[in-house]
This record gives structure tokens, sequence and C-alpha cells, in this order.
């Protein structure tokens, strides 16, 4: 299994999983882990994490996308 970095923490399910589409386009392996409680959704992180090889790149492509 590979070694999972954390790389960005979202506001919602939506925001994680565009985030995630983003990254597999360029061929970065991610995975979505939704850390929220059940009960209380407001509670809780929903994290996006990338293989540690290609964190530099990930994160590149995220500031990237964020400028105007």
């Amino acid at each position: 299994m590979a070694n999972w970095t954390l790389i960005h923490t979202a506001r919602d399910r939506q925001e994680a999983e565009l985030l995630r589409g983003q990254l597999e386009a360029h061929d970065i392996p991610t995975m979505v882990m939704d850390q929220r409680s059940s009960i209380y959704p407001s509670m809780g992180t929903i994290e996006v994490l990338v293989d540690r090889d290609h964190v530099l790149r990930a994160l590149h492509l995220i500031h990237q996308s964020s400028e105007p």
C-alpha cells in the first residue's frame, strides 16, 4: 500500500472530490478520508491525501489552480 500524505483539508465532500478529480486527471494517486462524525457531521474533517512520491507535484497543481 502507498504511503499517504495529507495535502489538503476540505470544507465539504464536494470540494474534496473535485480536488481528487483534478489530481487523478494528472495521474496522481489520491484518497479522500471523511473523518466526520455520522451523528454530528460538522465535527471532524475531510482530508485529501496523496502518495508521498507525488506530494510536491500535487501541491504545485493545487497552488496553480488557486491563482487568479
